[in-house]
């Protein structure tokens, strides 16, 4: 069903939780996996942006590695997320996009700004996997 699936996290826990997912679905449909992680600093000065980017290469590389993702399937970019995710969508042509959005109780149950933008934007399926 899906031929390729892009799956956004962040360098954390969380993020472990949700390539986990991404992974059980990935190998459910035969499907390649493609990891991101954009940080949300684009209006940084692009040396600062640098150095954040270095700062947390470390973490999301080990993250990746953990679950066997090779170094041509990762990327972490800087810039809006919602924008830069489904970009990347696009440009790898993929059929699903797997990201985590947080459980919220009553008026604050919307989900979040990153997740609300990929599911209005997006070019395909979305899941959200919930942490």
């Amino acid at each position: 069903m899906y031929k390729s699936i892009l799956c956004a996290i962040e360098a954390s826990h969380e993020g472990r939780l949700v390539l986990s997912k991404a992974v059980e679905l990935s190998k459910k449909f035969e499907s390649k996996l493609f990891v991101l992680n954009v940080l949300p600093y684009g209006f940084l000065p692009r040396d600062y942006q640098k150095e954040l980017k270095e700062s947390a290469l470390p973490k999301f590389e080990d993250i990746a590695s953990d679950f066997g993702i090779s170094k041509k399937n990762r990327a972490l970019k800087v810039g809006k997320p919602y924008e830069i995710i489904c970009k990347e969508s696009v440009k790898r042509k993929v059929d699903l996009i797997v990201l985590g959005t947080h459980s919220k109780k009553g008026l604050s149950s919307i989900i979040g700004s990153t997740a609300n933008g990929i599911v209005n934007h997006a070019h395909c399926d979305v899941t959200l996997v919930r942490i």
